[in-house]
């Protein structure tokens, strides 16, 4: 079987989980009272997973590149420039994310009750 090294694997949706089965929200209600009880994964813990993750990202091609010059005959050059376009991908979709983000906070802080 050939392997594929040059498609980037990244995997954005590992640290999101749903926080309400379709069921449970059908029985619940869209009331207020639903707004202060806390299911599943927080917002934070999300967000600082898929931080972790990308900085996880950006290091690697650096730790590749040392390796590489040491003489590690384990790592290829191409290893190391996959490493970079997938850290660059990383930034970029952060980037993309950020702006979509304060975009929407922007949104609802216009929104008048």
């Amino acid at each position: 079987m050939i392997e594929n090294r040059l498609v980037p694997n990244i995997n954005i949706f590992s640290n999101v989980s749903s926080s309400m089965p379709i069921d449970e929200f059908s029985q619940k209600g869209f009331g207020l009272s639903n707004l202060n009880k806390q299911e599943g994964v927080s917002f934070k813990n999300v967000l600082s997973g898929m931080v972790s993750n990308l900085n996880a990202e950006v290091e690697k091609p650096d730790q590749l590149l040392n390796q590489q010059m040491m003489g590690n005959s384990d790592v290829d050059i191409h290893d190391v420039m996959t490493a970079v376009a997938k850290a660059e991908l990383g930034v970029s979709l952060a980037a993309q994310m950020t702006s979509k983000v304060v975009t929407a906070y922007n949104t609802v802080m216009n929104i008048s009750i």
